[in-house]
């Protein structure tokens, strides 16, 4: 199997910044564009990966998701051909890569949506979605 170099997170994407940055954001309309503006930031998963092996099963819109355990924390990519979904994979991602198993499995991002406000304007098949990556990323750990 081929493995892929997963690129650092862009300060923009820290969790604390997306935190702040999505505080400042107020209603749907805001947040909506702040999750556009984020999905800029993160970087594209190669084309040689978006394959149904990567491919997460549950999610309306297409997400890839590539891991790697790189000295005991979890090394991720994530993408997707939808721009709102992968404002939320970047949320996905500054949530989980660089955690150790303890810390992924321990992550309520259920809990970090309801903080940002996202939860009450999310859909439920795109909270199933999002449940399905999460589950997805602690099984890889």
């Amino acid at each position: 199997m081929t493995t892929l170099s997963i690129p650092a997170l862009p300060a923009s994407l820290e969790l604390t910044a997306l935190r702040q940055r999505l505080a400042d954001a107020q209603g749907w309309e805001n947040k909506n564009r702040t999750l556009v503006q984020l999905a800029r930031d993160l970087p594209s998963l190669p084309e040689a990966f978006r394959t149904e092996d990567h491919r997460i099963q549950g999610c309306e819109a297409r997400v890839w998701l590539y891991t790697d355990d790189q000295n005991g924390q979890i090394a991720l990519w994530v993408d997707s051909d939808s721009r709102v979904v992968k404002g939320l994979l970047a949320l996905v991602w500054s949530a989980y890569a660089g955690r150790s198993a303890d810390e992924v499995r321990n992550f309520d991002f259920a809990a970090l949506l309801q903080e940002l406000g996202l939860s009450r304007f999310l859909s439920s098949s795109r909270v199933s979605g999002l449940s399905a990556i999460v589950r997805a990323i602690q099984r890889a750990v």
